[in-house]
């Protein structure tokens, strides 16, 4: 087994009334945040579009992108809501007295939320639910299990601004999908409050959501908070418009 790695990161000095310092860990941009007696350590980036979480709000265990609003578990990495679905990488770290250990290995006690222990920072995928298994007692066939958050995004790549001719989730219009058994709910916004494409849009939404195995119902629910901008959009999206 390879022997872990730590190397001094920072000083508990250097926080002075903040309760985050950026540091470089194993070469990687990062911050080491203080939430009471407890101390984390993430990569400083945003997976939904690259940008800096660094002054971020953080709250319940989690922090904000400043940009657009997606949520990180400061334990995990996971992402607790839209519009980002892959997790931000997390690293051990340790205090020692007045000094602060950081190791690019992620903590052994932290697992994200599956059945199967895997590493706190990598995403649940597709194949990792194709497989028929016997259910047991109590539990769902994984046939009838609700598709992932991932896939419904996939999903609804197919729904297209037919004034743009760019996708709503390039656009930047999808804010939040949740599920409960097997219902689910999309909260999702305009590029305006008076798009004629509205309904065609909602309509389109609900219809390939309802398409896929496990969904027994969609719910898309619109709201104007906050309002959309062209920032919101990805970097395909400014391709296809030639926003450079």
């Amino acid at each position: 087994m390879t022997e872990q790695y730590w190397e001094r990161v920072g000083s508990l000095r250097e926080f002075g009334d903040q309760d985050r310092i950026s540091v470089i860990i194993d070469d990687v941009p990062a911050l080491i945040i203080r939430s009471g007696e407890t101390y984390y350590a993430i990569e400083d980036v945003c997976t939904h579009d690259g940008q800096p979480l660094t002054d971020g709000e953080i709250s319940e265990g989690q922090i904000e992108c400043p940009r657009h609003g997606a949520r990180f578990d400061l334990m995990t990495g996971q992402p607790k809501c839209m519009p980002a679905t892959q997790p931000i990488r997390i690293f051990a770290v340790e205090v020692r007295g007045e000094e602060i250990f950081a190791s690019s290995d992620a903590p052994e006690e932290n697992s994200s939320a599956t059945a199967e222990k895997q590493s706190p920072n990598q995403a649940v995928q597709p194949e990792q639910l194709s497989e028929e298994k016997p259910a047991e007692a109590g539990t769902t066939p994984v046939s009838e299990l609700a598709p992932m958050v991932g896939d419904m995004l996939d999903e609804l790549k197919k729904v297209v601004d037919p004034e743009l001719f760019v996708n709503i989730v390039d656009l930047g219009l999808v804010y939040d999908i949740t599920e409960e058994n097997q219902d689910v709910v999309v909260t999702m916004t305009l590029t305006s409050p008076a798009c004629p494409a509205g309904p065609q849009i909602i309509s389109q939404a609900r219809g390939v959501l309802e398409s896929m195995p496990g969904v027994k119902s969609a719910e898309i629910k619109l709201t104007m908070s906050p309002p959309w901008t062209p920032e919101m959009m990805t970097d395909d999206a400014r391709d296809q418009l030639g926003i450079f």
